[in-house]
């Protein structure tokens, strides 16, 4: 069986923003900031945000932009400063700035904080909004009481890298004697487990159970999480690692004998954790140490996802990067964009593993997409493109770029200091 892109995403990814998805296929006003901030467009916002007056809204607006380009402290310092107002005037926006104040506190490991904004959040806001977050609430209480992840480095990364059966990168990692196949993934939001390799390094469950979703199966399975003291990477140990714990059985790919048992997934807060990540094509996973690309562009963040902007047919559009994605992805947004062209894409049905097992349905393929990432660029070939919303994470952007998307270059690199990807031609 050939599996199209693995999703094994956490909570964070599974979850739209809460007026995104109803922006599909929508014109709207260039000096609306609120359709900015609902439809990813970092250049708008920015632009928008030189001619706007000092005052609550603009710290608004500033927090939201500063928590896309990752800028955490200067995010939170501007929302918690704009929220007080916002609570009594603007409700919608007071709760998108609770989302990134809590999106912010996980990324920075600062549980406690998370939970409380979650807390408020659920407590003070509208029952769709409260939906929209319960997943990622539920995860950020389980961790409450757990210490902020830290890095210690006794030499550079340098690990050898290998494809398994459904197309993703990974590498051997060795905790306490115990080696397994770890995939290599930035479209997870926190690291996974499956309950046999916990119970083989010993892993005694946080209190609690919660749930995690995939992002393009739109299914969520019940979990517990975990933490690892310490877990090598090369050189480095990172410390106090989250890891989320699912069943076996939603974290194989596939039924019978071809399918594919996931044991663990390196996520986002440990990749971020290693500062700046580069992936060659000669088969290795390198950090602390720094690299330079050929072409470089500016790296943002939907929650815990990374996000990159491409020029495809003269317009530039934000698309997901997932490592752990055999194959790009693109969205029912995209197609609401380009659907005058979809008369010559073939249709067919495809099928989708990812956390909580695997899904089919009808798209469309796109033969050719034509993408360029700063001065370099790259052909896509037979490109999935989803015509109808998925209430998934896929919604909210352009696509999910997975390893067809890199394929090409020599290497490529996510520098989570600079905040910018690179790829060497």
């Amino acid at each position: 069986m050939q599996f199209r892109n693995l999703k094994i995403v956490g909570v964070l990814a599974m979850i739209a923003l809460v007026s995104g998805c109803s922006a599909v296929g929508r014109r709207v006003p260039v000096d609306d900031p609120d359709a900015e901030v609902r439809d990813f467009r970092i250049g708008d916002l920015t632009a928008t945000l030189r001619f706007m007056t000092p005052g609550v809204e603009r710290d608004y607006f500033s927090g939201m932009l500063a928590s896309r380009s990752a800028r955490t402290e200067e995010s939170l310092l501007l929302l918690t400063r704009a929220l007080p107002e916002l609570r009594k005037t603007q409700p919608q926006r007071a709760a998108l700035a609770l989302k990134a104040v809590a999106e912010a506190y996980v990324a920075s490991y600062r549980y406690r904080e998370a939970a409380q904004a979650y807390d408020d959040l659920e407590q003070h806001f509208a029952e769709d909004l409260r939906r929209d977050v319960a997943s990622d609430a539920a995860v950020a209480r389980l961790l409450r009481d757990v210490s902020a992840q830290t890095v210690d480095w006794a030499g550079p990364v340098r690990l050898p890298t290998s494809r398994n059966p459904i197309g993703s990168l990974g590498s051997t990692i060795t905790i306490d004697g115990v080696s397994e196949q770890w995939l290599l993934d930035t479209g997870a939001n926190q690291s996974v487990v499956s309950q046999s390799y916990a119970r083989r390094l010993g892993l005694v469950p946080l209190n609690g159970v919660a749930s995690v979703g995939s992002g393009l199966t739109g299914r969520s399975s019940p979990l517990q999480a975990a933490v690892i003291p310490r877990l090598p990477v090369g050189g480095a140990a990172v410390r106090n690692v989250i890891v989320l714990i699912l069943d076996d059985a939603n974290l194989r790919i596939g039924t019978g004998p071809e399918a594919y048992q996931i044991h663990a997934v390196l996520g986002y807060p440990v990749l971020k954790g290693l500062g700046q990540i580069t992936f060659t094509r000669d088969g290795e996973f390198l950090a602390g140490q720094t690299r330079e690309g050929t072409a470089t562009v500016p790296m943002f963040m939907r929650g815990l996802t990374p996000v990159i902007e491409c020029e495809v047919e003269g317009q530039r559009l934000p698309f997901t990067l997932d490592t752990g994605a055999s194959s790009s992805d693109f969205s029912v947004r995209y197609y609401e964009r380009f659907a005058q062209a979809a008369t010559h894409w073939s249709r067919r049905t495809a099928e989708s593993g990812g956390a909580g097992g695997t899904v089919t349905r009808d798209v469309f393929s796109q033969p050719a997409v034509n993408m360029k990432i700063g001065d370099a660029s790259v052909v896509l070939r037979n490109v999935q493109v989803v015509p109808t919303r998925m209430n998934a994470g896929l919604d909210v952007l352009f696509g999910n770029l997975g390893q067809d998307f890199v394929d090409g270059f020599t290497s490529f690199t996510l520098d989570f200091v600079n905040m910018t990807f690179s790829v060497e031609i």
